[in-house]
């Protein structure tokens, strides 16, 4: 998914490629995590919908600082 990430975002444009990419990164991860098995399904998917809508831009945040170091 990251294979084409831009490493240095000298333009806007750039920053708002890395960031979409770094955004779908996060919410391919989510994606994953609702689909394991656990709970009741459908208070399960309520629960990862609550949590990705609130924490999604925290875990694109890392993935942006992950790849910076």
């Amino acid at each position: 998914m990251l294979e084409n990430f831009p490493l240095r975002d000298t333009t806007d444009e750039l920053k708002l490629q890395r960031r979409v990419l770094a955004v779908a990164a996060a919410l391919e991860i989510a994606k994953v995590s609702a689909s394991a098995s656990g709970r009741a399904h459908s208070d399960k998917v309520a629960d990862d919908l609550r949590y990705t809508a609130e924490n999604i831009q925290n875990l694109a945040d890392a993935i942006l600082t992950a790849i910076e170091k």
